[in-house]
């Protein structure tokens, strides 16, 4: 089954959206790479990039907000990582406090507000 081609624009736009939120912390994602399967590479920078939250960051607000643009398929991060079992433990946590469909909404807010704000 092939994979829809993900839209730069909307995916830069998305990465710009989700830094809005992670520039609070006093860092920020920036994008390594996009795969043809639709897989997406990011990489913490900033205070973000040693920290050690920075799964919960991941699981709970950067990968729900790029999943969300068509084509994107999965979202792998540059760097340290941590284990599956560790990620999946995370995931469901957040997956039981809604964290992950509010981080989403919030992104697409600032998205709007973006659109809709006079210069």
């Amino acid at each position: 089954m092939a994979t829809a081609a993900i839209d730069t624009q909307a995916l830069a736009t998305r990465i710009a959206s989700v830094n809005v939120l992670v520039r609070s912390h006093a860092g920020e994602i920036e994008l390594v790479g996009v795969a043809g399967d639709g897989r997406v590479t990011v990489r913490y920078t900033g205070m973000c990039a040693g920290c050690d939250y920075r799964p919960v960051t991941t699981a709970g607000t950067v990968e729900p907000a790029l999943l969300d643009v068509a084509g994107v398929t999965s979202v792998a991060v540059a760097g340290p990582r941590i284990s599956e079992a560790a990620s999946a433990r995370i995931g469901a946590t957040l997956d039981q406090t809604a964290a992950r469909e509010r981080a989403v909404q919030i992104v697409r807010q600032i998205e709007h507000d973006k659109r809709t704000s006079i210069p």
